[in-house]
């Protein structure tokens, strides 16, 4: 019976001479020729002090931003080549968010802050329903299912968040 290395798996983030810089007239260098690569299954965390880049990074990771310079690949794709419609859609496919700030939207409940993930699914409103509900139950919250973020504790809206971000099942 052969194994498989941990050195043949395809990383599943994989950044090579990555540089974003902003500014024309003056040129700030957010990330300078950062090579990085997150192989399927590992933790990582992205520390610093302020400016040094972690926000930057997190938004190329995320899909959300392109680098000046150099590759990205996310689950073997290279992103840089994609247009916005091909970014949006492996974004949704294969990452999951959690914001410090969770960017619960006021007017719905935990329920609905949880489906917004996966308006874009295809999926039927009763199924979205089901898969929220079961997020939420999974994080501690499904009898709280009905409450806005105004009536739970910072603690549960970022449950919802997170619940938000798995039940796309990233």
């Amino acid at each position: 019976m052969t194994g498989v290395s941990p050195d043949s798996r395809e990383p599943f983030l994989e950044l090579t001479d990555v540089s974003r810089v902003y500014g024309e007239e003056v040129k700030v260098f957010a990330l300078r020729e950062v090579s990085l690569r997150i192989m399927p299954g590992d933790f990582m965390a992205i520390v610093g002090p302020s400016g040094s880049g972690k926000s930057t990074m997190l938004g190329l990771l995320g899909c959300l931003d392109l680098p000046t310079s150099g590759s990205i690949k996310i689950a073997g794709e290279e992103i840089t080549t994609l247009d916005d419609a091909s970014r949006t859609r492996l974004r949704g496919r294969t990452i999951g968010f959690v914001f410090q700030q969770f960017h619960l939207i006021a007017h719905l409940t935990a329920l609905g802050n949880v489906e917004t993930a996966l308006l874009y699914r295809g999926l039927k409103p009763a199924e979205r329903r089901d898969k929220a509900m079961d997020a939420l139950e999974r994080v501690g919250l499904g009898a709280r299912h009905d409450h806005r973020p105004v009536q739970m504790s910072g603690g549960e809206q970022q449950r919802v968040a997170i619940a938000r971000s798995l039940v796309t099942d990233p």
